[in-house]
């Protein structure tokens, strides 16, 4: 459980770039460090499962995070947890939401199969709907509204990681995130997964993921505005970001087995012109 412990969660959070920033210079500098300390917490316990398969460590690493919250200090716990400790008091969040985390990571370690779409959705709103409380939290702009269109973005984006890693997940975990009634009704079998191209099959289910996310990001598109200022914008590059890989998905046709379609720091300028105008693209509808 010691891997990563002691590395800086702001250089954590920029080794990690791959589809959106993660609390980048456009949040003020006060907020930023407990985006990185937030970040930071769930990266460890993601690698702790997905790197280390380590049941033990994640359990290790949940104590820690319950003793840090009631106040008990180095060398029991590590450091990071004690900060993350820290930014849950002083910005008033809720803890209960780090768990629900947690609770996520551990499915990992259980589930390896989803039947359909709400055994996935239900897995997302663990895993992913979590984050965006929390920062609706942290810049006090939570709101059952607000929480809504958060939680159809995490979900979403949590969707396109998926449609992404298609075949990481299989190859380094033997994980399929892809419900089971899609893959029947497209004739897909696990054989198809280990195939070097892709099967007709296997790419229309991806693409049905992509389509689900975009979906996603359509009903959560207004959450920016609402939002404003540069948490607002912030979002805005989000979702910005997340739209340019649906194009890139769209432009390789679903087949994620010859490239991974995501973004890069040399996209940053298309990103942020796209946050600031805050019109829905056309790969969502727009225009």
């Amino acid at each position: 459980m010691t891997k990563g412990l002691s590395i800086d969660p702001s250089e954590l959070a920029a080794r990690h770039y791959e589809n959106f920033p993660v609390g980048s210079f456009l949040l003020p500098r006060k907020k930023r460090v407990h985006v990185h300390r937030l970040y930071a917490f769930a990266r460890v316990a993601d690698d702790i499962v997905d790197e280390m398969h380590d049941r033990t460590g994640l359990l290790a690493w949940r104590d820690a995070t319950r003793l840090a919250l009631e106040g008990v200090q180095p060398p029991r716990v590590p450091q990071l947890l004690v900060d993350l400790a820290a930014t849950v008091r002083s910005e008033k969040l809720d803890a209960k939401l780090l768990f629900r985390l947690l609770d996520a990571f551990e499915r990992d370690l259980d589930q390896d199969r989803y039947r359909d779409r709400e055994d996935v959705a239900s897995y997302c709103r663990d895993s992913a709907d979590p984050v965006g409380r929390l920062m609706l939290q942290l810049f006090e702009r939570e709101t059952p509204e607000n929480v809504a269109l958060s939680d159809a973005i995490c979900t979403g984006l949590q969707i396109l990681n998926h449609a992404q890693d298609v075949k990481k997940d299989w190859t380094e975990r033997q994980r399929i995130y892809l419900p089971e009634r899609s893959l029947d009704a497209h004739g897909v079998s696990l054989e198809h997964f280990d195939r070097e191209d892709i099967s007709d099959g296997l790419r229309a289910c991806v693409r049905e993921f992509a389509d689900w996310a975009r979906e996603n990001f359509a009903q959560g598109w207004p959450l920016p505005r609402r939002i404003g200022g540069r948490f607002g914008l912030e979002l805005a590059s989000i979702l910005a970001a997340a739209t340019l890989v649906l194009e890139r998905l769209d432009a390789c046709a679903y087949d994620v087995f010859r490239v991974r379609p995501k973004i890069h720091k040399t996209d940053l300028p298309r990103i942020l012109l796209r946050a600031m105008r805050r019109k829905p693209p056309k790969v969502l509808g727009g225009r």
